[in-house]
């Protein structure tokens, strides 16, 4: 039987996942799927793991690949946003995102930048704090605590938790900043989301490399382009174009 070796961003392992049981009704194929934050995926590759597809949440990872490794293709799939979660309690009733994330008596949970984009486009969204409310994207990067998507987290996220869910329920923070796509999924958990206002609404892109070029490789990163896998992204909350 064929193999094939992807690795990919956490946070669109559900589209994956649904993605390659669709692929194996018409292909025998045995996938081995990766899923950790995409900046260390990055690293291990750079280490010369084997991967036949890479799958980024954000084109930066895959452009620093291609300084090393040869890219055969590459294509953006889909595209993400950034959204800030609570729980559902009065406390948050009739304040705007920006009211509640500013407030300093609470504590406020981000991915970690470098290791993992969402990170990286948390820190990009308060730069551009900073430049609207001078001062206020400096102290949101000192409160903000990167407690998942790092080589050595605080927080360990249970495998097939939702980072955001488990760290408010557990109480080690008070909000969190992460993707929007999760909001479906989390719609019945006693969380409430905040959305960021438009002009600081930071659009995540997320994009695949082939890496190796054998023929099943191919036949899945052209599936991946396909109406059928742009649906599935769409139902699973990315935006899609």
């Amino acid at each position: 039987m064929l193999n094939l070796t992807i690795f990919s961003a956490g946070s669109f392992r559900h589209v994956l996942n649904e993605l390659v049981t669709i692929f194996k009704q018409k292909n025998p194929v045995e996938v081995h799927l990766h899923l950790a934050p995409a900046g260390l995926l990055r690293q291990r590759l750079e280490a010369d793991e084997y991967c036949d597809i890479f799958i980024s949440a954000n084109l930066q990872n895959i452009n620093i690949l291609s300084a090393t490794k040869c890219i055969y293709n590459q294509q953006i799939l889909a595209f993400n946003q950034l959204i800030l979660t609570t729980l559902n309690t009065e406390h948050y009733q009739h304040r705007n995102t920006l009211d509640i994330l500013f407030d300093e008596s609470l504590r406020l949970a981000t991915s970690t930048p470098i290791a993992d984009p969402c990170g990286d486009y948390t820190w990009h969204l308060f730069e551009l704090l900073e430049q609207a409310y001078p001062v206020s994207g400096s102290l949101l990067k000192q409160r903000a605590m990167p407690l998942v998507g790092g080589e050595n987290s605080a927080v360990v996220i249970p495998k097939g938790e939702i980072a955001s869910k488990y760290v408010l329920q557990n109480n080690h923070a008070d909000m969190m900043i992460g993707y929007a796509n999760y909001m479906h999924k989390l719609a019945n958990e006693n969380l409430r989301f905040h959305h960021f206002p438009p002009e600081f609404n930071i659009k995540a892109t997320y994009s695949a490399a082939q890496l190796s070029e054998n023929v099943i490789t191919r036949l899945f990163f052209q599936f991946l382009m396909s109406d059928t896998a742009k649906r599935i992204m769409y139902q699973h909350g990315f935006l899609v174009e």
